[in-house]
């Protein structure tokens, strides 16, 4: 794979929420979840197989995907019909099984490493970049089109704006100029559509949530 290559959304965002090298992450787990969560959610929707209107999920298509991980969620859609709200399938998704679903796509693409390490109070695992320079591409492609002035195609819109939501901005766009935020943030508004908007705002009130929680 070269480093031109766009994965998944939910792949893409979890490289970019992690160290490049040793694959720390850069995320509370809380937050990590609630961003693969999302962008679970929002792959089914760049699939075609779901929409988000008006804060509800609504499946319009329940053909498997040909992707198990997004296919996974789109089976547990189905399966919890009578539960439609996205806030609380952000936050059940959240709870350790899309990340999971994640991790597992990754290392099944070879793309990512599991590495467990035993200490006194157990295990910790992580999952280690096979390829720096592949790790890092997500967040290089989208600060070197915003740099350029040039338009973000639809699943990187999706991916910068759950950067924003999850607050990994303060990491991937902290070398960005206010002319190239205003730009990103004129795109967001513009070009992204009203589904995958409103997800990624629902993925930003989960997040603010969260760390309010936190500190209560």
């Amino acid at each position: 794979m070269t480093a031109s290559a766009q994965l998944p959304l939910a792949d893409d965002l979890f490289l970019t929420a992690h160290d490049t090298v040793k694959g720390k992450c850069l995320l509370s787990p809380a937050t990590l979840g609630l961003g693969m969560a999302s962008a679970l959610i929002g792959e089914l929707v760049l699939w075609r197989r779901v929409d988000v209107v008006d804060g509800k999920i609504q499946i319009i298509d329940d053909r498997p995907t040909g992707d198990p991980a997004a296919t996974a969620v789109l089976d547990q859609l189905l399966r919890e019909g009578h539960h439609r709200a996205v806030r609380d399938w952000i936050s059940f998704l959240a709870t350790g099984v899309a990340t999971d679903l994640v991790e597992r796509r990754l290392a099944r693409s070879a793309l990512v490493q599991r590495q467990e390490k035993r200490g006194l109070f157990g295990a910790k695992v992580s999952f280690v970049p096979s390829d720096s320079m592949i790790a890092g591409w997500p967040a290089t492609r989208i600060r070197t089109f915003i740099g350029r002035g040039e338009l973000l195609d639809i699943p990187d819109l999706v991916l910068a704006g759950l950067i924003l939501a999850t607050g990994l901005d303060q990491h991937v766009f902290f070398t960005l100029e206010a002319r190239g935020r205003g730009q990103l943030f004129d795109q967001l508004k513009r070009r992204l559509p009203a589904m995958l908007l409103e997800l990624v705002g629902q993925a930003e009130a989960a997040v603010g949530d969260a760390v309010m929680a936190r500190r209560a």
